[in-house]
Formats: C-alpha cells, structure tokens, sequence
C-alpha cells in the first residue's frame, strides 16, 4: 500500500515534501516518529502492535528482494487493515529466520523497541525442532551435545538437547538455545557431520508454536503493552515466571509458570 502512493506521489512529509521511497515512511525514531501527508491530510500513526507469524520454509526475513523470491513482507501484506486494523505494511521482523527454516517469528511497527530481547546478555530463550541426517549417534550424543563439546568448539553458549523421535537414516530433536547466534545449530550439527534437514522454531521467549498453520498470523501485542507503550519487562517477567503463551490458530493461550508438559519442559533445563 505505502508503496503505490510513494509510486503516485500522493505520500508527502509533514512539510509537504514528497516521499521519495518507502523506507523514509516505515523509517523514523520510536517516540517522535515524522509526520506524512497522504493527499495533503496528516495520517496518524498506528499504535505499537505485535504479531506472532508462522513464516513458512522458503519465505525471505526481509522487506524486498531484487531476485522476485517471496519476502515476509509479501506473506504477511494479505492480511489487511480490515481484519488486523492495523497498518500491516509497517510490520518488521524482529530478528532473522533464515530462508530454509520456518516457523515462529515475531513481527513490529515498533520493532526497533524490540530489538533489545536479541541481546545476548538477557539469555532470551529459543526453541526449535531439528531434522538432521544421518541418524544422530549414541556417541556424538554423549561426546558432542550433551557435554557441549560442539558448543565450545564453535564459541557457542551450551544448547539443551532433547530426542523426539529417529528413524534409520535421520533423528528428530528438540534444541534450546539462548544466543541465537547467526546459522548456530545448523553450524553446530555440520561440526558433528550432520546435515540438518529441518529447522522450525517452535518458541520464542515465553510463546511457543502450537497449531498456527503456516503462514497463519496471531496478534500477540497484549503482551508487550502497558498504558499505550510497549514495556519489555512484561515479557522478561512472564520468562522469569515459566509462563507460557501458546500460540494458537484461533489465538493465545496463556499456561502459568511450571505448568510443565510439551516445549516448555526445555526452555525451563
């Protein structure tokens, strides 16, 4: 949408400037973000909102791509205003999902007042389920994972690890991890001679993927608001407590802390 009316030149800044590209109108600094005109009227800015999106396997963490590949941006333009009242092409990513993994990621208008639960100092907790071949051996389970051999091999902080299910020629796995270091356990597998076949991230921080179909979208921003602001220490609060929001395709629910049972178990080792 913002980009057609740059294209037609009825985007302007508040002094009557014309936009000359799209990143000046999702641009601007959270509290005193620039005023636009579209066809010579103030637009107002969206509140602070945040979604939950099940990025599908192939689906680029980006906003453009010159090569025409599908972008994130693109996936989540169809749901519109109507359905989400909000101004969905303001949405960024925060954080990466790389283009052969899948699954849960959070989207912003305010995701630069996001940006912080990436530092690797707060521990934030990320969950994912993992296919590697060949199957995993008893072995490099004992010498390279569970004593963390790998991780500190590579510079990595320690991943939790749990089975899930293996077959002749691959395993399933459940990984914890806290960095989210760029390409970490797919780098963390080929340290072992392992090609990880599927990476979907089941949890982020205290949501974690339940029956969202992907490609589906859950507004999440309840979460993260106090009085019209987005407060990260609601989030860290509710990590610290063990609780829970599963993510939903009919929306969140919301376990208290130690409920036990599914991926919680693993954030919480």
């Amino acid at each position: 949408m913002a980009r057609e009316w740059v294209q037609d030149g009825r985007l302007a800044l508040g002094d009557g400037r014309p936009v000359q590209n799209v990143d000046q109108f999702v641009g601007g600094t959270p509290g005193c973000e620039p005023v636009f005109r579209l066809d010579g009227k103030i637009l107002s800015a969206d509140p602070p909102a945040v979604f939950a999106f099940n990025k599908p396997r192939g689906v680029l963490v980006t906003r453009t791509d010159p090569g025409g590949r599908e972008t994130i941006c693109e996936s989540i333009g169809r749901f519109s205003e109507p359905r989400t009242g909000i101004d969905m092409s303001r949405m960024m990513p925060v954080g990466r999902l790389d283009q052969a993994s899948s699954g849960l990621i959070l989207l912003s208008n305010r995701s630069s007042d996001l940006s912080a639960l990436l530092n690797p100092s707060l521990d934030f907790p990320r969950e994912y389920r993992v296919q590697v071949r060949p199957s995993l051996k008893k072995s490099d389970w004992e010498t390279g994972l569970s004593d963390g051999k790998w991780s500190r091999d590579l510079g990595f902080k320690p991943v939790d690890v749990r089975y899930e299910k293996e077959n002749l020629r691959t395993t399933w796995l459940r990984v914890g991890l806290k960095e989210g270091k760029n390409r970490e356990i797919r780098r963390l597998f080929e340290r072992g001679g392992y090609e990880v076949l599927h990476l979907i991230r089941v949890g982020f921080g205290p949501f974690c993927l339940k029956d969202l179909p992907p490609g589906g979208i859950v507004d999440v921003s309840s979460f993260f608001l106090c009085k019209g602001k987005i407060v990260l220490d609601i989030i860290l609060d509710m990590i610290r407590s063990g609780d829970i929001i599963e993510v939903k395709e009919n929306g969140v629910v919301v376990s208290p802390g130690n409920s036990g049972g599914g991926a919680g178990d693993l954030r919480k080792s």
